[in-house]
């Protein structure tokens, strides 16, 4: 028998709650966790729930990025970015001064690097 993973649990609970009426959400987790328990999947519960709510995100058209730059960046800019990419999206800011300027956006397994530092290393490569 093959083993179920975090990420199907995740799918299998979106989908049995989906179009579920309000009334019947505490059952089905009640069955959903006794499930896990019966799977002694218990202690993947949280890595199951972040992937629930990745996969919902995703099934709702939310974009899930990741804006790395050197400093705090102005609320305008952060918008701009979102709207480049998307209507629903949804932005982790995270800082690193080694990347001296600029910013890398990160979106599921695309990176776009327009870091001060990544521009630096591609002169310096052409020049050598």
């Amino acid at each position: 028998m093959a083993k179920n993973t975090a990420k199907q649990y995740a799918v299998a609970l979106y989908e049995i709650l989906k179009d579920l009426p309000d009334n019947q959400l505490s059952s089905a987790l009640q069955k959903f966790v006794a499930l896990l328990a019966k799977d002694h999947k218990l202690k993947q519960s949280q890595k199951i729930i972040e992937e629930f709510v990745h996969y919902a995100k995703k099934q709702e058209g939310i974009i899930e990025i990741e804006i790395t730059a050197a400093r705090e960046l102005d609320e305008k800019i952060v918008k701009k970015i979102k709207n480049t990419i998307g209507e629903k999206v949804e932005a982790l800011i995270k800082l690193d001064e080694n990347i001296l300027g600029g910013v890398k956006i990160k979106t599921g397994d695309k990176v776009l690097d327009g870091s001060l530092q990544t521009q630096i290393l591609k002169l310096k490569e052409s020049i050598i």
